[in-house]
């Protein structure tokens, strides 16, 4: 066969299986009203379980998962007949939860896809790990003060000293910022990346990290005995793992403030922060209240287009509670860059056609439904679930016995093997020796981690029955004579016990109201579920949800 025979034979396979993968998942499996629940719906939602289990126990699983897809598509469909898809609040909602949804598909293909540690990150890794580090730092809030720390230490000061005045780490301050010895992967990238790329004596220039400023000097380097890589492959991969993705994110954050060359306009800023009122000490002010003129004011500018006062008015007022100090001008800044990259994720997202993929469209509309789902549930089974301080009461009076709390004894054990055994510990135990100390060396059972300590036991505690019968009628701090358990024979201690009692309505009257609440919400949404079943009607093909669960998602 040709080269372009073959070419065009794999095409057509392809093509083949493409067309019978997108139109399985695009089977419709359950019809609910009007509405349709496709095999990728179900497919997106569904999750094997992780312990295999017979096609039985496989099939009831896939059942409860369409169950409850069809549950929340009923309460949809009835929300929407109300109305609800026009409620503004609800909407809003939604169009954020689309945009969270396209942030995490964003930062799926760019960071997460992109995160599996090659081989040479490996090999690399663990050739850091090979050494270890001994720094001092000297930590402060800001990037100015961090400069004029390296301004005093070129002037001669004595990093020690600095340190224990100027340092907002209580741990090191008092040490003169000394860390103490640490390996690669103890410390946060941006700070490890500082101190292993000095020299010994060396001080950095200020470092940035989540915790503040840093300037670190390095003191000293010794080599760290390893073992071979193989041992450690399975530790460092996991361990890649977990900071690859964080350390690509940040990158990748970077790169896009870098792009988008966000610039605060300092006059616009001077005049605003003019009349704002202080706070409470340690509280950001609220915005002042601003004329419309000043409100359009351009604020920011950036590379594509700019935003006046009023707009960043809005977003603060949504996801800062109003609340700003503009006469910060670095948490300002920190704060626009924070909202602006969000926006700049949302327009790289769509850019790059996430909002148009099949899987994206049904996660959007699958968080829509959701949305109706709970304001019905709210609205007819919540909203009616209220319990009485009465209908407590009136529960606890008539099962008052499920409020009385049994007595319980504070039991320890020992068990061994053999009658003879049994003898020997017990008249050990008569002669001084330690009940918990004997237990350890002594005995076979699981107490023995805990020195012989049963926990509290009640007259009729399944788990231990020999031990629970006797609890209650022997003298306390005195043994029992050896007697037969399940693993073999025992010496019993009693150290405490506690009689039974009725608990007082007052102390359960909390749990009684919560399960009083969790019944009545359960008869509720069944009741609702009745109903809209019989309004609106629901078919299932049994046959396609036996071969469903099985596909890729798309």
């Amino acid at each position: 066969m040709s080269s372009r025979r073959f070419l065009a034979a794999v095409l057509v396979m392809l093509s083949a299986c493409g067309l019978w993968t997108c139109g399985r998942q695009g089977r419709v499996l359950a019809k609910v009203g009007g509405q349709n629940i496709t095999v990728a719906d179900f497919e997106d939602v569904f999750r094997p379980q992780p312990v295999p289990a017979d096609s039985a126990a496989v099939q009831e699983h896939k059942k409860k998962t369409l169950d409850q897809m069809v549950e929340q598509r009923l309460l949809a469909l009835e929300a929407l007949e109300r109305g609800a898809g026009k409620d503004p609040g609800l909407v809003e909602k939604h169009e954020e939860m689309k945009k969270n949804i396209l942030l995490g598909q964003l930062y799926k293909i760019e960071i997460l896809d992109k995160a599996k540690p090659t081989e040479s990150e490996i090999r690399s890794f663990y050739k850091k790990l090979g050494a270890e580090a001994k720094a001092s730092h000297i930590l402060v809030k800001t990037e100015d003060e961090a400069k004029e720390v390296v301004a005093q230490l070129k002037s001669g000061a004595s990093f020690e000293d600095l340190a224990r005045q100027r340092s907002l780490d209580p741990g090191s301050a008092q040490q003169g910022g000394s860390l103490g010895w640490f390996g690669w992967g103890r410390m946060v990238e941006e700070f490890q990346k500082a101190a292993f790329a000095l020299k010994p004596g060396q001080v950095s220039k200020p470092v940035e990290t989540g915790f503040g400023f840093h300037v670190i000097r390095l003191d000293s380097t010794r080599p760290k005995e390893l073992q071979p890589l193989e041992q450690m492959r399975e530790r460092i991969e996991q361990q890649l793992s977990q900071t690859k993705p964080r350390e690509l994110a940040n990158s990748y954050l970077k790169a896009l403030r870098k792009r988008a060359g966000i610039r605060i306009q300092e006059k616009t800023l001077a005049a605003i922060a003019e009349k704002q009122q202080p706070s409470m000490p340690g509280m950001p002010p609220p915005l002042p209240e601003l004329p419309p003129d000043e409100l359009k004011a351009v604020l920011v500018k950036f590379n594509g287009g700019t935003w006046t006062v009023g707009q960043f008015f809005d977003q603060a007022r949504k996801l800062m509670g109003g609340m700003a100090d503009l006469r910060n001008r670095d948490m300002l800044q920190k704060q626009v860059d924070a909202i602006l990259t969000n926006e700049f994720l949302l327009m790289t997202a769509k850019s790059k056609g996430l909002d148009r993929r099949p899987q994206v469209k049904r996660q959007m509309e699958r968080a829509w439904h959701e949305l109706l789902a709970s304001e019905i549930y709210r609205e007819e089974v919540q909203e009616k679930s209220g319990v009485t301080q009465e209908e407590a009461r009136e529960h606890y009076r008539k099962n008052k016995k499920e409020f009385y709390q049994q007595p319980v004894a504070k039991t320890h054990i020992i068990v061994v093997k053999t009658r003879a055994e049994a003898d020997e510990v017990y008249d050990l135990l008569n002669r001084g020796a330690d009940f918990a100390t004997l237990a350890r060396e002594r005995s076979i059972d699981w107490t023995r981690s805990t020195g012989g300590a049963l926990g509290m036991l009640d007259p009729k505690d399944p788990n231990f029955p020999e031990a629970s019968a006797r609890a209650f009628t022997m003298p306390l701090n005195q043994l029992s004579r050896p007697f037969k358990c399940k693993d073999g024979y025992a010496v019993l201690r009693v150290s405490q016990r506690n009689p039974g009692l009725q608990r007082p309505f007052e102390q359960v009257q909390t749990e009684i109201e919560s399960a009083l609440r969790q019944a009545k919400e359960e008869a509720g949404y069944h009741e609702l579920l009745t109903g809209l079943k019989g309004k609106y009607p629901v078919e299932i093909d049994q046959a396609l949800l036996a071969s469903a669960g099985t596909g890729k998602q798309q």
